[in-house]
């Protein structure tokens, strides 16, 4: 008998470059109605919204390989189900070309979001811990799969402990999610309010592996 997708074991592993359009995508859905883009993002239809999206992730993707960062992915046999971006050195230190991947999609979303957008990610760069830190940047799953996001912060733990350093992270999802996170070994440092009334909180994990 054949089975479905909800009944196959999630898997967490690195997303190939051919599955680069299937990550963004997915993200840009995850994140289409995100508190950063409903603070920044223009009034526009929702399928504007996932063009514009898809451009910024497919950048994001990108830098974060360029930079030798980590694109892990939730897979229910070959079905992508979640996505986690991670840097290695923290995000800091954007090459001019990594601002040139995303220009695309600032020219989509139009000059008031992209300040808008701007101002914001200063504002949470502002909060960011200087100590060095494996920094989880973005994470998504699929509206119909329970436990992709779990599994992938588990696994980007994982490698951050391998790598011997802390993880720093920015969440909006709500109290549910900041006790999920904690019973994981988060710790709340700040928070950061959106014009929308929105809350951003930040939050670090110490390395669970002694040297």
């Amino acid at each position: 008998m054949t089975r479905t997708h909800a009944e196959a074991r999630l898997d967490t592993r690195d997303v190939p470059w051919g599955r680069t359009w299937a990550a963004a995508t997915l993200l840009a859905h995850a994140y289409r109605d995100g508190a950063i883009w409903t603070a920044a993002g223009p009034r526009m239809p929702v399928w504007y919204r996932k063009v514009v999206l898809t451009a910024l992730y497919l950048a994001e993707i990108a830098i974060v390989r360029l930079k030798s960062g980590v694109v892990l992915g939730a897979f229910r046999d070959d079905r992508l189900d979640g996505v986690l971006l991670l840097y290695r050195d923290g995000e800091r230190t954007i090459p001019w070309w990594g601002w040139a991947l995303r220009a695309v999609a600032c020219v989509l979303a139009g000059p008031f979001a992209m300040v808008r957008a701007v101002r914001i990610s200063n504002a949470l760069d502002r909060l960011k811990p200087e100590r060095p830190h494996v920094f989880f940047a973005v994470l998504g799953r699929r509206d119909d799969s329970v436990g992709a996001g779990y599994a992938l912060l588990r696994a980007g733990q994982a490698r951050a402990d391998g790598l011997g350093l802390p993880g720093y992270l920015e969440t909006s999802a709500g109290q549910e999610q900041v006790r999920i996170n904690e019973l994981l070994g988060w710790s709340t440092m700040d928070e950061y309010t959106l014009s929308t009334g929105r809350v951003i909180k930040t939050m670090w994990r110490d390395c669970a592996v002694r040297s």
